[in-house]
């Protein structure tokens, strides 16, 4: 094999690099704009995936508010069919039927003259029923998460807490002063982190505004769930990454 033959083939060789080096940066290509577009896709995910944690806690309160309303006009209907049953079992005798709306008009009196005769002290007024909201934030009033509890659930709680402290300094500052419960706003990330949406929902019903809790409180609350739910997205993130590259 004499000298251009050898160059041929090196020639030949390093073309078919070439071509290959180019074949792999365009599919690198394709793998990266692929990630950027599946991160893209998770935020929208995860907003929308907050988004329905809130429609499901306003649903979950409509419907215990609608619950004791429904139960009332179920009982209504069957007195109203107990009462249509009676009416045409009597049919047949004037004193039956006379007897059966007398007393309906007797039980209506009654209640009148209760009423009338009773009337509201003024200085004691009677105590307002209440809603199913307000129902839902007293079963969870006695809740609370001790840093102790996160530490036992998440092993690396106080790691994460660092982390999460660094990367929401700016977050972590303006709540800095302000403890809910006995946590700051890190701690409460790092507790929706160890106990997921449960514990949201039941801390979001403890400190809502409308009821017995304040605006502060529950900005805190929200932020916390928010610094939560970027983080478990970066770890998945990461997580996918690492695979890939395996």
């Amino acid at each position: 094999m004499d000298i251009m033959e050898t160059v041929a083939q090196i020639k030949s060789q390093l073309e078919e690099i070439d071509i290959k080096e180019k074949a792999n940066q365009q599919e690198q290509a394709k793998i990266n704009q692929r990630i950027v577009d599946l991160e893209t896709e998770l935020q929208k995910q995860q907003q929308r995936r907050n988004e329905l944690d809130e429609e499901a806690l306003q649903l979950y309160t409509q419907a215990e508010e609608l619950k004791p309303k429904l139960n009332k006009l179920e009982r209504i209907a069957h007195l109203s069919q107990e009462f249509l049953e009676l009416h045409i079992e009597c049919q047949g005798s004037q004193d039956l039927l006379n007897t059966l709306y007398s007393s309906v008009s007797t039980l209506s009196v009654e209640n009148k003259t209760e009423v009338d005769f009773n009337p509201p002290i003024l200085n004691d007024p009677q105590p307002k029923a209440k809603s199913s909201r307000e129902k839902q934030q007293n079963n969870y009033a006695n809740y609370s998460i001790t840093i102790d509890d996160i530490k036992q659930t998440l092993p690396n709680a106080e790691k994460t807490y660092q982390q999460l402290v660094a990367r929401y300094l700016e977050e972590y500052k303006t709540y800095q002063n302000y403890i809910v419960d006995g946590l700051d706003l890190i701690w409460y990330a790092v507790a929706f982190i160890a106990f997921g949406r449960s514990s949201y929902r039941k801390m979001s019903f403890k400190y809502h505004p409308d009821l017995d809790g304040s605006e502060r409180a529950m900005q805190l609350i929200n932020t916390a769930w928010s610094i939560s739910q970027k983080h478990l997205g970066d770890f998945t993130s990461s997580a996918n990454d690492a695979f890939n590259t395996l």
